[in-house]
This record gives structure tokens, sequence and C-alpha cells, in this order.
């Protein structure tokens, strides 16, 4: 049978035509998934990518006679930054690779996906680490003792009696996942209930040993003030919010003070892992028109963090492992008894007394905070025989003797603030130690997507070394590697699983973008092609066009002038904060010291342009709740400039922390 040739040619036509568009799905949208490389080094030097807070570095190598190269970057300063274009908002892991020569005191990389977010910063290199001798791993874990009495880690966080007296320097990782490390769980509904009335915010924390997870919380609204009374109810491990629900208002929105019937929230989770929970009971009132009536749980232990507001018809015990308390009543004059021996005379209203349980004594102010470890061993038993009183203590509170525990008893204290091994008895990490290859280290960390909020097609990296320009320091980087998956359309982005094998597809990223592909690939298919330049970035080749650069149209961030100068505040806290604003993108910043000292933080801009700088003024102000709660705003700056005084901190109320601070 004779075949019609304009049907040939159209069935050709087409086949080339899907043949195109099945290429460029494939290397484009990656179906299959992707694993796209980013890379900031090159041995070409007009290739070279430079890092943001770095410079190029000329090095000759060993085993060359006279021949120059310049792969090498070099920083000295604490903070280096560069941000990344993502193929797509649904990233399935990123890895970071650094290879790097120097001996910093600490190194550590950060990413977030969006500008609105804090860094979320894992370490690369340690010195403390690097230097330690007699470490085991366990459980993912580093552990080192001063003197071995532990087989591995695992050993030692089931001695809930080893630290006592001891100091625990832990990195990376919270106090509380080491007292978890083995979990042992019963099945159990059996449910203790407590119904000592809370009043307003409380936070709870509840060790789960038992399966399933059940927590019943029962609330009434006061209705003693205008409005509506909603109570929040999150759950949270670590960081990770893994339930949220309110329970809404009782449909009485005026100052009645009618008592309706307590609402109550059920929460069962069958497949809860076993560890400790922070419970988060936020009163969205407006003045605390919120009772917590009663809880329900079938785990044995839970308590609270301060501060705790008691507000009952009957009498209430509260056991505490605080060093000092303090006490405030509202309306009512009481005697409060300590341990059943000791009486706490509460004789005037509205004044804040403080106690000091450990001498059993009243003292007349709240003592300075002690520097390094404080043994909160002794549980202290409160008795209050009236209501209306807000309890603030250095520890925990409890309802019940046998519900409580505690959260971090290994008595930790954060690596970074150690000098010197010898001042601490065991340390607990999150880390890994670098691969050596001649006196370069080489460094690898990943990044569980889970853990990153992409609101854009950016993400954002930080590479700090702290305190290495004070030090007069600097480390050279060989070659910086970003490494992210792209998920294919038939995986989840959320898979937590590493896998590091091959992708089926493998994209290399370049400076151009999905049109700029398709047309290049199009005009590469015409037999007259333009000339490329090749630069070879160590694994794979970036194909750079010789088209013409666009002049850049300055951005707001470009024509800002900011000046941070200290007003008070903490020596080097200017410099801190212009390196902070240049991480995020701010290109104009100085700092310096104010002539005058204030309270607090104050940010000085023009007043015509009050409505083109809002967001602008609310990233900065987001920057400075780091450390300023109170940042207050003046309308007195020339056009284009922002001025911020950085002044004395307000001394804080003396509280206790549910977790070790770490800085990340």
């Amino acid at each position: 049978m004779k075949l019609n040739k304009n049907l040939i040619t159209f069935l050709g036509i087409g086949l080339i035509i899907l043949l195109v568009l099945g290429f460029l799905t494939f290397y484009c949208i990656g179906p299959f998934g992707a694993k796209v490389v980013y890379q900031f080094t090159s041995g070409d030097k007009d290739k070279l990518s430079i890092l943001k807070g770095a410079q190029p570095s000329e090095g000759i190598k060993n085993n060359a006679t006279n021949t120059l190269t310049i792969p090498e970057q070099t920083i000295r300063k604490n903070i280096a930054t560069l941000n990344l274009t993502l193929l797509s908002q649904k990233i399935g892991g990123v890895w970071v690779n650094l290879k790097f020569k120097g001996d910093p005191q600490e190194l550590k990389i950060g990413v977030k996906g969006s500008l609105k977010d804090p860094y979320l910063y894992k370490p690369l290199y340690n010195r403390i680490l690097e230097d330690l001798n007699g470490i085991k791993i366990d459980n993912g874990f580093l552990f080192w003792q001063k003197v071995k009495k532990y087989k591995d880690l695992s050993e030692f966080s089931k001695d809930s009696s080893s630290p006592s007296g001891k100091l625990t320097a832990i990195y990376f990782i919270d106090p509380m996942d080491i007292a978890v490390i083995n979990p042992s769980s019963q099945k159990s509904e059996q449910l203790f209930s407590v119904s000592t009335p809370l009043r307003g915010t409380n936070t709870m924390y509840i060790k789960v040993d038992r399966t399933p997870f059940i927590l019943n919380i029962s609330k009434q609204d006061l209705n003693m003030y205008k409005g509506p009374d909603p109570l929040s109810v999150e759950i949270y491990k670590e960081s990770d919010k893994i339930y949220q629900k309110t329970i809404p208002d009782d449909g009485i929105i005026e100052a009645s003070n009618i008592s309706m019937q307590p609402q109550k929230i059920n929460i069962r989770i069958d497949t809860l892992e076993l560890g400790i929970y922070k419970v988060l009971l936020t009163d969205q009132s407006r003045k605390s028109d919120v009772l917590i009536s009663k809880i329900e749980t079938n785990q044995l232990n839970f308590i609270f963090f301060s501060p705790v507001t008691f507000l009952g018809s009957s009498s209430a015990n509260f056991w505490t492992n605080s060093t000092n308390i303090t006490l405030r009543t509202g309306r009512t004059l009481q005697t409060i008894k300590i341990d059943d021996k000791s009486n706490l005379n509460m004789d005037t209203l509205g004044k804040t007394f403080v106690y000091d349980l450990q001498n059993q004594k009243q003292l007349d102010i709240y003592p300075k905070a002690a520097v390094g470890l404080q043994v909160k061993t002794a549980i202290h038993k409160l008795t209050i025989p009236k209501s209306d009183l807000t309890i603030k203590g250095d520890g925990y509170f409890a309802i019940s003797k046998d519900s409580f525990f505690n959260p971090d008893p290994f008595n930790s204290i954060d690596l970074t603030s150690v000098t010197d091994t010898s001042s601490v008895d065991y340390i607990v990490a999150n880390y890994q130690k670098v691969k050596k290859d001649g006196d370069w280290n080489i460094a690898q960390v990943y990044f569980d997507p889970k853990d990153i909020n992409i609101d854009g097609d950016k993400l954002y990296f930080s590479l700090d070394l702290p305190g290495l320009s004070q030090a007069g320091g600097e480390i050279t980087i060989s070659s910086l590697e970003m490494t992210v998956n792209k998920p294919g359309w038939f995986n989840s982005a959320n898979n937590n699983s590493i896998n590091t094998s091959t992708p089926v597809a493998t994209v290399t990223k370049t400076s151009e973008g999905f049109l700029s592909r398709i047309v290049n690939f199009f005009k590469n298919l015409w037999p007259f092609k333009s000339t490329t330049h090749s630069a070879n970035s160590g694994q794979g080749k970036t194909e750079l066009t010789n088209t013409p650069t666009p002049t850049p149209i300055p951005t707001l961030k470009d024509k800002l002038k900011i000046s941070v100068q200290n007003g008070g505040g903490a020596a080097g806290i200017a410099a801190k904060y212009a390196d902070l604003f240049k991480t995020e993108g701010f290109n104009n910043v100085e700092s310096g010291n104010s002539p005058s000292d204030i309270k607090n933080a104050s940010i000085s801009y023009n007043k015509a342009q009050e409505g083109e700088l809002e967001s602008t003024l609310s990233q900065i102000e987001t920057i400075l709740n780091n450390d300023y709660k109170t940042v207050n705003r003046i309308t007195t700056a020339d056009k284009d400039k922002i001025n911020i005084i950085l002044g004395e901190l307000p001394k804080p109320t003396p509280a206790a922390s549910p977790t070790a601070t770490i800085k990340r």
C-alpha cells in the first residue's frame, strides 16, 4: 500500500514535536525527580562565584612548579551568605558539602525558605568536639565523658541518678531528647484527673511513655470582661507543631460573670512517638478570662512551666524544684505553708513576695541568676489555702507530687559557653566529625524538607563563624556545594528518609530560567549556533551564552542607608546587628556608637516614606526582636535613611528556661 507523502511528513513532524516536548518535560520539569546541584567554586578565575562576605584567594598547588590557581575563597568575616533559585517549591531534601581549611572555633550553616523566618542551623565544624578523644557514637549522637563510667550514651540516659551534681554540655540537641533515647512504653488508657483550676495561659510538659496518647482539657469562661474567650491548644515536639485546635467561646461575650457549663476537648493520638512534648494552652481572651477547670491524661508525668495562676474555691498543693519563687496575690490575704513547716505570710494586697526555698527564708528582692550550674534536686511542697495567687520560679511546678519529673535531669549547659572541657563531666552533641583530606576538612550536613518553610522560589543560606573576625582568623573554602532533591510527580516532598542514590534525572542548575532553556533548546536545533563558554565547576558544566548583561534595577534595600549605633547596649552589639542586616540583603549598612544612651531600641525613618518602608520596618523589627522586645519608631531621619539605636536591655524577670538555650 502506497502511503501518502503528506501523511508521512505530518507524522514525522508530529513525532519530532512529541520527542521535543518529552525531552523538555524530562529536562525542565523532572517528572521522576531530579537532583539539582548548585556550586559556588570554579577553577576558572573569570567564572568564580563569590560568596557574599568572602573574597577570592590565590594559592600555588603543592605539586605544581609555577602554576597559579584561583579555585578558593577566603572568609574573614563572621557571616557569609548566599541564596539559590529553586526549580520547585517542593523539595525532597537539602545536602550541604563544604571543603575548607582553617581552625575556627565554630562553623555552622543556616537555611531558610522565607525572609520572615529565622535560619535553621546545623553544625559543620566545632573545634572542641574535633579535639576530643574517647568519643562514642550512639543513636546518632556524639557522647563524651571526662571519667569513664558508662558504656555508652544509652546507658547514661537510663541512669536518672547519674547527673546529680554533674554538668553535661549539649550541642545542637534538646536535653529532653537525651532522657528518652531508649524509651519503653506500655499500653494504658487509665486516666489521671487533676481538678486544680488554673487561670489564663499555661505551658505544660508531658512525658509520653504510654500508648495511645490521651489528653482531655476542660475550660470555663469566667465572663468577667467583655469579649470572646477562646482557648487554643497546641502540642509541640521540640519546634514541630503536631496538633492544634481551639475551644471556642461559650457564647457569652458580655461582662456578665455568668458561668456556663465547662467546654471540653478530647485529644487521642494512637501513634505518637515516645518522648517529651510541650502543650501550650493559650488564653486568647482580652484579660485572662479563661479558667482551665480540669485536665485528664493517661500519662503519669506532667509539669507546668511558670507562671502558674491558681484560682479555685478550696485549698491546693503545688510541688516545685525551684530554688527561689515569687508569689503575688490579687484580692486575698493568706499564709502559704512551705514544706509543711515554714510559713510565708502574704499580708499586703498587690505585693510580690520572694522566698528562698533552699534556705527556707523570705527575701526582700529576687536574687540575681547564678552563673554556671544550679543543681535542682530537692522537691518542695507549697500549700495554698485560698484562691487568686500567681507563682513564678526558676524550676517547674506540678499539681501532684507523683506527676513531677525533671525534663532536664542532666543539668545541661550549651557547649558554646564552654572554653575548657575540664569544667564539664559529659558532652552530648548532634554532630558528625569532619573528614580529612590532607590539610582540608570535608563536612556535610542534611536538612529535612519538613523543617523548611518555602514561600517563594529561593533558599537562603548563612555560613556563620562566630567570633572569627574578632579573633583575626580566616578560613579558606575549596568547594561549597548545595544539592537539592526535587521530588518527582509520584514522590512525596516530605519523605524523611535520606536517599543518596542518583535520581532518575540529574539536573545541573544554570543561570537560565525555564523559558530561556526552551528558547535555547530550539536555537540549538538551528545549524548556525552562537558561541558559548563552558565553566567547569567540578561536576557537570554550566553553559553561559554571550548575551548582554541587563542593568540591574536598584531595589529599596540597595538605596537605603542603614546606620546601626550602640546607645547603651552590650559591647559589639551594633556590629553584630549590622552583620545580621547585611545577611538579610541590606547592602548599605554601617555601625558605630551613639552619642547618647537609651533604653530598649529605636528605629528612625523619614515620615514621608512611611508607607513605602512599612514592610522593611517590620522586617527590621523582627530582626531586632532577637534581643529587644520593645522597639520604638521615630520619624526624624532623612529620606532613604534608617537610623537604629540599640540601647540597654531591660533587666529580665527571673524565670526558668524549659530547655537549654542553643543559638542556631
